[in-house]
C-alpha cells in the first residue's frame, strides 16, 4: 500500500510533467531542428552549438519571456566570441581559463545588468576555451552554429508559444481564490466572535498571498511581451493589458486584506464574547463582489455587475453598521480597534472598485459618509446629498471624536 507522502509525490510529479509537456516537446523539437539545419545546410559534421543554443532559448519553463530569451541569446553569442578571442590571443590552459572567465564576466557586467546574460557569457567562453580544437570545428563554424540555434529558438518561441491568457487566468484564479478564502474565514470569525479563526486566516494570507501576487505579475509580463512580439498572439494584446491592469487594484486589495485580518484579530480579542453579524455580512458581500471580478478575467465584461456587488458591500461600511453586536449595541470596548477595521474595509472597497477600472475619485463616491450629526437622542451618519457634497467640510473634531467613542451612549448628545 502506497504511503500518503508517496501518493502526493507521484501526483505532484504527474502534474508537473503534464503541465510542462508542451514546452518540453517544443524544446526537444527546436534543438533537433537547429542541429539538423546546421549539419545539412552549413555542412558542419558536429554542430552541437546549434542544438545547445536553441534549447537554451526555448527552455523548460512556461514563464520564459522574450526579454529573457534575448538576454540568453546575446550572452551565448558574446561568450563564444570572447572565448574564441581568448583562445587566439593567450591559448588554452589553467591560468588562461582564470583570465578569460574574469575578463568575460567583468565585461558582461559592464555591458548589461542582467544576471542571465553574464552567466551565459561566462559559460560559453569557458566551453569554447576548454574544448579541443579540431579541423572541422572552426571559430567561424561555432559562431554560425550559435546564430542558427539562437535564430530558430527565437522564431519558435514567438510563433509557437501557447496562448498567454491561459497562464494569466490560472494565476488570477489562484490569487482571487486566496483572497476569497481569507475574507470568508474572517466573516466566519466575526459571526462567531472567535479571534482564533481570524488568527488562522491572518497566518494563511501572510504566508501565501505574496506568492500568488508574484505569480500573477510574472504571468502578466510574459503575456504582455508575447502579445507584443508574436504576430499570432497580437490580437489578444488588449485583453492581456486589461487583466494586467486588474492586478494593480487587486494587489492593493490583497495587501489591505492582510491588514484587515490583523485588525479583526485585535478587535475580536478585546470584544469577546460578542459576535458581529453585520461585519460578517459585509465580508460576505465583499466575497460576492470578488467572485464577479474574477469572472471578468475570462470575459470582455465591463465589470458592471461587480460594481453593483461592491455597492452592496459599501453600504455596510459605517461604524454604526459594522461594529454593532448581535444585540444591536456598539460598545466602547474595542471601539478604537473597530474604527481601524472600518477604515481598512473602506480602503478595501476603493481598491476593488479601482481594480474594475474606476478612477479613485469615482470609487470613493460609493462610500457612505462618515460625517455625523446628532438629532435628539439619535447619533449617527447623515446621508450625503448632491447639495451637501458641494459644501460638506472635512470631518470636524467632534465628528472624529464621535467615531472613536460610543454613539449609543444616552448621555452623549450634542449640546444645543
Amino acid at each position: 500500500m502506497k504511503s500518503p507522502k508517496l501518493n502526493d509525490w507521484l501526483h505532484a510529479g504527474a502534474s508537473r510533467a503534464s503541465d510542462g509537456a508542451w514546452q518540453i516537446l517544443l524544446a526537444a523539437f527546436t534543438a533537433a531542428a537547429a542541429y539538423w539545419l546546421s549539419k545539412h545546410l552549413w555542412g558542419h559534421p558536429a554542430p552541437f552549438y546549434s542544438g545547445i543554443t536553441a534549447f537554451l532559448i526555448i527552455g523548460l519553463t512556461l514563464e520564459t519571456k522574450i526579454r529573457k530569451s534575448i538576454d540568453m541569446s546575446t550572452g551565448v553569442f558574446t561568450g563564444i566570441i570572447l572565448g574564441e578571442i581568448a583562445r587566439l590571443v593567450i591559448g588554452s590552459g589553467t591560468w588562461q581559463l582564470f583570465v578569460t572567465l574574469f575578463v568575460s564576466l567583468m565585461l558582461a557586467r559592464f555591458i548589461k545588468a542582467s544576471v542571465i546574460f553574464s552567466i551565459q557569457v561566462g559559460i560559453q567562453s569557458m566551453i569554447v576555451l576548454l574544448l579541443p580544437q579540431t579541423p572541422t570545428m572552426t571559430p567561424q563554424g561555432r559562431a554560425l552554429d550559435a546564430i542558427t540555434g539562437i535564430s530558430l529558438g527565437l522564431l519558435v518561441h514567438i510563433a509557437f508559444s501557447r496562448d498567454p491568457r491561459h497562464e494569466q487566468r490560472k494565476a488570477a484564479d489562484k490569487f482571487f481564490e486566496e483572497l476569497r478564502n481569507a475574507l470568508t474565514k474572517l466573516s466566519e470569525a466575526a459571526l462567531k466572535g472567535d479571534s482564533r479563526l481570524a488568527t488562522k486566516a491572518l497566518t494563511q494570507i501572510r504566508s501565501t498571498s505574496q506568492r500568488h501576487t508574484d505569480a500573477w505579475a510574472l504571468a502578466n509580463d510574459t503575456a504582455n511581451e508575447l502579445t507584443s512580439y508574436s504576430p499570432t498572439l497580437h490580437r489578444h494584446h488588449e485583453h492581456v493589458n486589461r487583466v494586467q491592469h486588474l492586478l494593480v487594484g487587486s494587489d492593493r486589495a490583497m495587501r489591505n486584506a492582510r491588514v484587515i485580518a490583523r485588525r479583526e484579530v485585535e478587535f475580536l480579542r478585546v470584544t469577546q464574547p460578542h459576535t458581529f453579524p453585520n461585519l460578517a455580512e459585509a465580508l460576505t458581500a465583499a466575497v460576492n463582489a470578488i467572485d464577479e471580478i474574477q469572472a471578468g478575467v475570462d470575459t470582455e465584461a465591463d465589470f458592471t455587475q461587480a460594481r453593483r456587488k461592491l455597492r452592496l458591500f459599501c453600504a455596510h461600511l459605517t461604524p454604526e453598521t459594522l461594529l454593532a453586536t448581535a444585540e444591536g449595541t456598539v460598545g466602547r470596548l474595542g471601539h478604537f480597534e473597530g474604527i481601524s477595521l472600518v477604515i481598512q474595509l473602506r480602503a478595501l472597497a476603493v481598491d476593488l472598485l479601482e481594480a474594475t477600472g474606476l478612477p479613485s475619485s469615482d470609487a470613493r463616491r460609493f462610500l457612505p459618509s462618515l460625517i455625523v450629526v446628532a438629532d435628539s437622542d439619535i447619533v449617527g451618519p447623515r446621508p450625503i446629498t448632491r447639495e451637501m457634497k458641494a459644501v460638506e467640510p472635512p470631518a470636524s473634531t467632534e465628528a472624529l471624536e464621535l467615531l472613536i467613542t460610543d454613539r449609543t451612549d444616552p448621555d452623549r448628545k450634542r449640546k444645543p
